[in-house]
């Protein structure tokens, strides 16, 4: 099981940051309402969403 909490985003975005970068992925939960709902949050916290077959990536400037 895939974990999809919204702790889970953010300490992947963390990460990401953390390493100098201004993207990253997680993987699709297998849900497209459940991965739908996490773009839209993840959207409404200022990030740019896009969901691919495999994977939703986020990204920021």
């Amino acid at each position: 099981m895939i974990d999809m909490s919204m702790e889970k985003v953010r300490a992947v975005i963390d990460q990401a940051c953390q390493n100098g970068k201004c993207y990253t992925t997680i993987a699709k939960s297998g849900d497209d309402a459940v991965d739908d709902a996490v773009a839209q949050t993840i959207d409404s916290m200022g990030y740019k969403v896009a969901i691919n077959p495999q994977e939703i990536l986020i990204s920021w400037s």
